[in-house]
């Protein structure tokens, strides 16, 4: 044992310093959007454990928000007023049961209007949610580690006492913080991780 101790201790203390899950989703957040703020952490935590914000009992509703959302960011890009993102997808949180998915895959012709649609619904119906009790606790564990390790976030101390707030008073759906939108002009539709792999990467990837 005396000879093994040697070995194994740095080893553990390698272990240890390993990032969790959680702050990898962080660093993966702002690497790949810098402009990124704590609430835009929150927003995507958020819709990793609770998915998109509300049940679609009218998908009459759903379709025709979609329709004139596709028709503005079609108008954008044609006056190019910005840049439609390279990126078509993007898994959210640190348990990645939802996707972000692009509207530019159907301004792309790789997926249809109407799949998209669907897969969203069912999304919004069927999918994996936790509790609010469960989201507000995971987001206080959240809220500690971008304390700690995250603070250099523009204005992260401030929005996390606003977040902070706003949570305790049950306000759990977030928008993009006004840097994210003016950065990146978001344009997408949460789906759940098994309708996304089966349905609409194959199409987006071919």
């Amino acid at each position: 044992m005396r000879r093994i101790l040697p070995f194994l201790l740095p080893l553990l203390l390698l272990l240890g310093c390993q990032p969790s899950a959680t702050e990898k989703a962080i660093s993966r957040q702002l690497q790949e959007f810098p402009e990124t703020r704590v609430q835009d952490i929150y927003k995507n935590f958020c819709q990793d454990n609770l998915g998109p914000e509300h049940l679609i009992p009218d998908p009459d509703y759903a379709r025709n928000y979609l329709s004139t959302e596709l028709a503005s960011f079609r108008e954008d890009l044609d006056s190019l007023r910005y840049e439609a993102p390279e990126r078509m997808y993007y898994p959210v949180g640190d348990e990645g049961n939802y996707v972000r998915v692009g509207l530019a895959v159907v301004l792309n012709g790789l997926v249809s209007e109407e799949t998209l649609l669907d897969a969203f619904v069912r999304s919004a119906n069927e999918g994996r949610k936790a509790s609010p009790d469960a989201w507000v606790a995971k987001w206080n564990g959240i809220a500690g580690i971008l304390r700690r390790d995250f603070s250099d976030i523009p204005d992260a101390e401030q929005d996390l006492r606003r977040l902070d707030s706003l949570v305790k008073a049950g306000d759990l759906i977030m928008h993009h913080s006004p840097a994210f939108g003016a950065a990146y002009h978001p344009h997408y539709r949460i789906v759940a991780k098994d309708i996304f792999e089966s349905e609409l990467k194959p199409l987006i990837d071919r």
